[in-house]
């Protein structure tokens, strides 16, 4: 893996590895907490063999044979027969099971000293446990060299530098302890958003979402609501219109717009509406004559959204009791009309799947250069399907981050098993930005821009 990759990563998961850090810096420090303190009393013992006569090469023979003691002395000092012998000394009632964990002994490299350590609750004990250990091991050792007493020793031990008394205690050690916890919990903050990202199957591109889905990528909407009218000025998501206004244009031959599209998404949630809502003024806006039909019978906020009377709309007109002239309602632009869902009916799907339905989207392709149909998600409903079937496709909207490939690969086996063409995806929220409104709403069509649209009549 490229190090880029870690750092997008790093950027798309810091809350994971910030959290992960957080927690192991939050144990290390009740583990500190709740650790007793420990103290370290330190002995220095020398091991020597007399050097006979002032020869040299006997004094070389005596040091080679100090400095192999010195690393059997280590491992004796900690032996049970001389922990005993120290606990006996001590005459406190330890036993050697109690005191042998407590010392820990090393011969320094290249030397002829032997270092031995007592680790103690207590730091008075410590110090005189380590004092008696030198006392004690020095006069084991003259005993094991010199088995007659009358013969001198062939090496000996001495204390070279006695135990002082610990001023601080060597454990817990707080600095050490969250430095441990900091490297810990950002080690398995990075796997923990390594393995979310492998196994993270949602859409965070144009491109994903085009290799799922087939058709052409019309564009990436950004999740920026700061502007009122979604398709002037300068702003990023007015342009973002603009690209997909221009793209829809050319997926049919020549320069024409495709007459009729329907407007969906493989799950709620995913701003289909909003899209169906911008891309309608961003046409009409161009001078395109379209009308905007919603066709979610199931209850579909488009006429909430724009502020259109929830009257008689879609439903009434294909139950016969309405014409088209009398369901549309004119909004904004000259150019752009809006046909209502209509009251709700209680088999939204068997209406929109009626006879009726393709007349209607041929009455409405008659009065305007384009329809487009905001329908219930794919996954949800069959109406997209059915619908998509007797219109020149279906532009397929997922939502940056939420959406996930398989669902996006369903919605279009769906689509092509009813003979339906995809013509296009939009990514939407793909560039969430600060400021942005919560969940991604971009929220155009408020009050005071249909006011001035209105005016602008």
């Amino acid at each position: 893996m490229e190090p880029l990759y870690y750092l997008r990563l790093l950027r798309r998961r810091w809350t994971l590895v910030a959290a992960s850090i957080l927690l192991a810096l939050i144990a290390a420090a009740f583990a500190t907490t709740r650790m007793s303190p420990r103290y370290a009393a330190t002995i220095t013992m020398i091991v020597s063999a007399p050097a006979n006569g002032g020869n040299a090469a006997v004094a070389y023979q005596g040091a080679l044979l100090s400095q192999d003691r010195a690393k059997s002395y280590a491992k004796l000092i900690q032996s049970r027969t001389v922990v005993a012998a120290v606990a006996a000394a001590l005459g406190d009632g330890m036993t050697a099971d109690e005191l042998q964990p407590k010392i820990s002994a090393m011969a320094v490299p290249d030397t002829v000293l032997v270092r031995a350590t007592v680790t103690d609750g207590s730091p008075e004990l410590a110090t005189r446990i380590a004092r008696t250990l030198g006392t004690t091991f020095a006069g084991y050792v003259d005993r094991l060299e010199r088995p007659d007493r009358s013969a001198p020793a062939g090496v000996r031990v001495t204390v070279a530098d006695d135990a002082d008394q610990p001023r601080g205690p060597v454990s817990p050690r707080p600095l050490v302890n969250l430095g441990i916890g900091l490297v810990i919990g950002a080690a398995v903050g990075v796997a923990g958003a390594v393995l979310r990202d492998r196994a993270d199957t949602s859409i965070r591109s144009a491109g994903a979402l085009r290799e799922v889905a087939g058709g052409t990528a019309l564009g990436a909407v950004p999740a920026d609501g700061r502007i009122d009218l979604g398709v002037r000025g300068d702003a990023p998501l007015a342009e973002a219109f603009r690209r997909i206004r221009a793209n829809l244009r050319f997926t049919e031959d020549g320069d024409a717009l495709p007459r009729s599209v329907v407007v969906t998404s493989a799950l709620p949630g995913e701003g289909k509406t909003t899209v169906a809502c911008n891309l309608a003024v961003s046409l009409a806006e161009a001078g395109w004559k379209v009308i905007l039909v919603d066709a979610d019978l199931r209850g579909s906020p488009l006429a909430s959204r724009l502020g259109v009377e929830e009257a008689d709309g879609l439903a009434e007109l294909l139950s016969g009791g309405r014409t088209v002239d009398e369901v549309l309602r004119q909004w904004g632009p000259d150019t752009l009309s809006v046909l209502p869902g209509g009251a709700a009916r209680g088999n939204p799907g068997d209406l929109v799947a009626s006879r009726s339905m393709p007349s209607v989207i041929h009455a409405l392709s008659d009065r305007a250069d384009i329809v487009l149909i905001d329908t219930p998600p794919v996954l949800s409903a069959t109406d997209a399907a059915v619908l998509a079937h007797g219109c020149a496709g279906a532009l397929v909207v997922a939502r940056h981050g939420r959406t996930r490939r398989e669902d996006v690969a369903q919605a279009v086996e769906r689509l092509e098993t009813v003979r339906a063409r995809v013509l296009g995806t939009v990514l939407n929220g793909d560039q969430p930005a600060r400021g942005a409104y919560p969940g991604g709403d971009l929220r155009l069509f408020r009050p005071a821009a249909r006011r001035r649209l209105a005016a602008q009549r």
